[in-house]
């Protein structure tokens, strides 16, 4: 199941390119910085990759499984 990066809550199990290919998202913040592309965007940290991840109001996640 795909979902609009903007349906995405705490919680949510989505698929993403670093080890091992899933991650659930700890913490979803609004995108403050200088790159006016990322304007309306967040910053998501993960249980693993918890550097965290610019995302773009535009971008769809693949949603489902358990870590």
């Amino acid at each position: 199941m795909w979902k609009q990066a903007s349906d995405l809550k705490v919680g949510d199990t989505v698929k993403v390119w670093w080890r091992p290919g899933r991650d659930t998202i700890t913490s979803i913040v609004p995108y403050n910085g200088r790159l006016k592309c990322m304007r309306g965007g967040w910053i998501f940290r993960f249980a693993i990759w918890t550097i965290g991840m610019t995302v773009h109001p535009d971008d769809r996640f693949e949603v489902g499984g358990i870590l």
